[in-house]
């Protein structure tokens, strides 16, 4: 064969095995989303078969048939490799349906990937997915079960998720459903998870007296203020390695915490599962409080959830009215603000940070925050009071500082190092918003409070009230020494 020719024809086959080689880079993204196309059809035209294995499972299949379409598949974000791949969990599923199967009953105990979607009150569409397991015979007619939410924290935002056979850990034994929702990123939103719950109690066969909330680090946050503003939908919580709010603790008298957090925990420091611990204990709430020794932020592998899911089901939901939320009692207008009022406070004993703190710097704030929980840690005390911000009015230089634990000022005693604040009097009032804004009312009213004889210094203290300081809904008390 002339060399010539045959160099051309090894470059044409080649040209041809190259064609037919799977595409790469684009050409890739397209061969996947022709096959998430022929997915999405596949599993569109199964929603017939939706009710086939009774109305306990009819729901699931809705919500699963709905979940690929909607979250399953992009290529460019692969699962965790514990999961099925979304591709492979919807092919199974879809062979299922067509061949008579009912593939939730045949994977007991799996982690079900479905998708929630309801529209709010104010006509937002809230979008989530979720996973959940069913107990032994939740399809049985007439049987309810306990309900277990678990809320992650901020390492969990947008994750993706896929069907999971077998969970790693399966603290449910199958006793309970439990359910996981995925945020997609910022914080919870308590009134997507009243509506997501409502749907979970439409849709499952759920024992109302029996359910139970669980959060961590920023899930944590989420379980104290979803309990706190809707404490008649819970039986027990368990909030691990978070902060709550402390001025509303009486709301959950009548709802028993389990608090866990790591004792060396730097980015959320255990001083505020103490400051809930001993707010709660004040008001006659049930509490366990869990310190776990040599453990950061987060939760040890070998945690006993059965021992938690043992615990949640010895609490039964109180059908008592829940305690009036103290937030209704500051006297907060429209507008966001409560009278001006003097008050008188005793002498007190505090601690105090090491120098000028930026609250804007986030590290540099639970750095400071954390020296003066240690104070109290190191005494073998709890931190029982909040930490306050003393602002210089007329520098806006802000020091950090907390009172010394109640049991160390027996007999007008205290621990050495902290600052005795002598009594005095001070102009108080409440905000709802930024620090900024309580600012600006504050000079708006100056000149009302200085003709009625009060003269205001520059020692500005802040009491932060509620948790998302800096954020529309917060709510601290503002106080000004009175020369």
């Amino acid at each position: 064969m002339n060399g010539k020719f045959s160099a051309t024809l090894r470059a044409l086959l080649l040209i041809m095995m190259l064609a037919l080689l799977p595409a790469t880079g684009q050409g890739a993204a397209g061969s996947w989303q022709d096959q998430h196309d022929q997915l999405v059809a596949r599993l569109r035209a199964l929603v017939t078969q939706e009710g086939a294995f009774g109305p306990a499972y009819q729901p699931l299949y809705h919500a699963a048939l709905t979940w690929y379409e909607q979250w399953g598949g992009q290529p460019q974000h692969k699962v965790d490799d514990w999961m099925v791949p979304p591709e492979e969990y919807a092919t199974e599923l879809a062979e299922a349906l067509e061949h008579g199967r009912n593939y939730f009953a045949e994977n007991s105990g799996a982690l079900l990937p479905l998708a929630f979607e309801q529209q709010l009150p104010g006509g937002k569409v809230a979008r989530a997915n979720y996973w959940l397991t069913l107990p032994s015979g939740f399809s049985e007619k007439g049987r309810t079960f306990p309900l277990v939410i678990g809320l992650h924290g901020t390492g969990w935002w947008g994750h993706k998720i896929s069907f999971v056979r077998k969970p790693r850990k399966d603290a449910s034994a199958g006793r309970v459903f439990t359910v996981t929702p995925i945020n997609e990123g910022g914080l919870w939103q308590i009134d997507m998870l009243n509506a997501y719950l409502d749907e979970l109690l439409r849709m499952l066969p759920v024992d109302r007296d029996h359910v139970y909330l669980e959060g961590h680090s920023l899930g944590a946050m989420a379980t104290w203020e979803w309990a706190l503003d809707n404490p008649e939908r819970f039986a027990a919580i368990s909030p691990r390695a978070g902060r709550g709010e402390p001025f509303r603790a009486s709301r959950l008298k009548n709802v028993p915490s389990w608090v866990i957090h790591g004792a060396n925990d730097d980015s959320v420091p255990t001083g505020f599962s103490d400051q809930m611990v001993i707010a709660l204990q004040s008001c006659g709430a049930s509490v366990k409080y869990s310190v776990l020794a040599e453990v950061g932020h987060n939760m040890p592998e070998d945690l006993d959830e059965n021992q938690v899911v043992d615990w949640y089901l010895q609490q039964t939901r109180s059908h008592e009215p829940a305690p009036a939320d103290p937030r209704d009692g500051l006297g907060l207008t429209d507008a966001g603000f409560s009278p001006w009022e003097i008050v008188t406070l005793p002498a007190t004993h505090l601690w105090s940070s090491a120098g000028p703190v930026l609250l804007s710097d986030r590290d540099a704030a639970v750095k400071a925050v954390l020296a003066l929980f240690r104070k109290a840690h190191d005494m073998g005390q709890m931190a029982d009071s909040p930490v306050l911000e003393k602002m210089d009015r007329k520098t806006n230089v802000t020091t950090l500082w907390m009172a010394t634990p109640k049991t160390l000022r027996t007999g007008g005693k205290t621990e050495g190092s902290a600052i005795e604040q002598p009594g005095a009097q001070f102009v108080r009032f409440y905000c709802r918003g930024t620090t900024q804004q309580a600012l600006a009312h504050l000079a708006g009213i100056t000149a009302e409070i200085e003709a009625a004889g009060h003269h205001l210094s520059n020692e500005l203290w802040i009491t932060p009230l509620t948790l998302w300081p800096e954020t529309p809904g917060a709510i601290a008390e503002y106080r000004v020494r009175l020369n």
